[in-house]
């Protein structure tokens, strides 16, 4: 699969499955934003993974739409 150049977005970002599916696609050379509700852990996830970090939370109806806003 070829993603490099690809804006990729990943909600729960900061830990686990997430933290590790955006450093292995930054790696492969896609842009990738991750969220979540945590500005601390999720601060620590983009200084490992080189991922671009943004804070919502999916289930707020206001922070999807500033996420759609910030991604575009």
């Amino acid at each position: 699969m070829k993603i490099n150049g690809s804006k990729i977005l990943i909600t729960g970002g900061s830990l686990g499955i997430g933290k590790a599916t955006a450093q292995t696609l930054v790696e492969g050379g896609a842009e990738v934003i991750i969220t979540g509700r945590d500005n601390n852990r999720l601060a620590s996830a983009a200084d490992m993974t080189g991922a671009i970090p943004f804070v919502a939370d999916v289930a707020k109806s206001d922070d999807i739409l500033k996420t759609y806003q910030f991604i575009r």
